[in-house]
């Protein structure tokens, strides 16, 4: 898995992350988390145009819309910059930055089982 990761890495782009993750929450029922309402406990949040695109953070809270206990975050970086991370409640399970920095195989096994279509729709999209 770690090496269709790098692929995405390489051929993805921040724009193309953010609206794939977007309108894959947006196919499975999840609202955008929105500070009015009183519970975003299940929400999503794409933060790209911060940056001017140049990074892209996708975080997932499921539980709890805590600073680093979402379910899933996916940070891709492309300009004054190089790399992808993935991660679960503030544990890394893959970080690439020119090269392989942290791979914790047995949680990202993990991660992708419960976000399979998600992952599958990235690898299908980037595959060699």
């Amino acid at each position: 898995m770690k090496d269709k990761l790098i692929q995405v890495l390489k051929k993805c782009e921040t724009k193309e992350l953010g609206n794939l993750f977007k309108t894959h929450m947006q196919t499975k029922g999840i609202r955008k988390l929105d500070r009015r309402r009183k519970d975003n406990s299940i929400s999503y949040l794409i933060d790209g145009e911060s940056t001017g695109w140049n990074r892209v953070q996708c975080y997932y809270h499921n539980g709890s819309e805590l600073y680093s206990e979402e379910d899933l975050l996916i940070v891709l970086r492309k300009r004054s910059g190089f790399y992808l991370i993935v991660e679960r409640r503030g544990v890394r399970a893959f970080e690439y930055d020119y090269s392989l920095r942290h791979y914790d195989e047995k949680l990202l096994n993990e991660i992708y089982n419960d976000h399979k279509e998600l992952f599958d729709n990235l690898f299908n999209f980037y595959s060699a």
